[in-house]
This record gives C-alpha cells, sequence and structure tokens, in this order.
C-alpha cells in the first residue's frame, strides 16, 4: 500500500476520471504505481476512513493532505468563484423538487454545469474561508471576515431570488 501522502497526490490527479479505472491506472502508473498496488491501496484507504473504529484519524489525516495536493494541482487559485459557490450552495439548500422534497444534489450540480467532485473541491475550499472563525475551540486560520461577509451578502440575495422575494 502506498503512503497517505501518495495517496492523497493520486487522488487529486483523478478528480476529473469519475472513477473510470483505466484512467485512474494510467495517473497512478506515470507516478510508478502499479494497478495492483493502486487498487489495494484505494481499497483500504477507503476501508480505514469508513471504519468506525478507526474513529475519522485516517479521513482527517488525509483531508489536509489532499486539500493541499487539490490546490498544487489548481497552481493556488480558487476552484471556483464565491459568486458561483454561493449560488450552488444556496440552490442545494433551498431548492425542492415536484413533491417538495429537497432536491436531489446531483441535479443542482448538473444544472450549474458541474459535478460531485468538483463540487467537493469548490466546498473544500471556500468553506473554511466563510464559514467560522473558530473551528472546535480554536482559531480557523483559513477564515477571511470580509469574504465571509460577502458570502452572507451573496447568500441572501440568491435566498430571494430563489423564494422569490423582492426586496
Amino acid at each position: 500500500m502506498i503512503s497517505i501522502e501518495q495517496y492523497a497526490e493520486l487522488c487529486a490527479a483523478m478528480a476529473d476520471t469519475a472513477g473510470d479505472v483505466n484512467r485512474e491506472n494510467a495517473i497512478a502508473a506515470a507516478q510508478g504505481v502499479s494497478a495492483d498496488v493502486w487498487a489495494a491501496s484505494k481499497a483500504g484507504y477507503t476501508a480505514k476512513m469508513s471504519d468506525p473504529n478507526d474513529m475519522g484519524r485516517t479521513a482527517m489525516a488525509f483531508m489536509p493532505l489532499y486539500q493541499a495536493a487539490q490546490a498544487r494541482a489548481r497552481g493556488g487559485k480558487a476552484p471556483c468563484t464565491l459568486e458561483f459557490y454561493t449560488k450552488v450552495h444556496a440552490h442545494m439548500a433551498l431548492r425542492k423538487d415536484v413533491l417538495g422534497n429537497q432536491m436531489n444534489h446531483h441535479l443542482v450540480l448538473a444544472e450549474f454545469g458541474t459535478h460531485h467532485q468538483a463540487w467537493l473541491e469548490c466546498e473544500g475550499y471556500w468553506t473554511p474561508i466563510v464559514g467560522a472563525p473558530e473551528i472546535l475551540g480554536q482559531p480557523n486560520p483559513r477564515f477571511d471576515p470580509t469574504q465571509a461577509q460577502q458570502f452572507r451578502v451573496l447568500m441572501q440575495q440568491e435566498c430571494d431570488v430563489i423564494n422569490g422575494i423582492t426586496r
């Protein structure tokens, strides 16, 4: 099994493969990882992150490595604009289907021309920036009060549009 650091790098490189095993294997091979080792590593890390006995330790170790690998792959740029993040976030939170149930998030993402993996990257980037100044009682170093205020303004505007409210 490969290291968790290499696993995070490969996962970031495979972000747009949509689970296509042949494409994943080609990316792994380009990094010197055989198809068998990649399959075993993917299964192993997935199992560890899903194991309640692990208590989230593996996932907590993986996520910052993965997010850093994603940022490097993007050249440090945001994966989406704050405006796009806010619009999709609002629609995912508020939209209802014809039966009055919360709309399937995959349908919302498709309407906005994106997919689940790309959304996770946007969410992972923007949530710490606009979320809360503290996380579990510790300062959130990524929190940006100016961006957080802009998010709240944009969110109110988008919620008004979705709910048909004119101010």
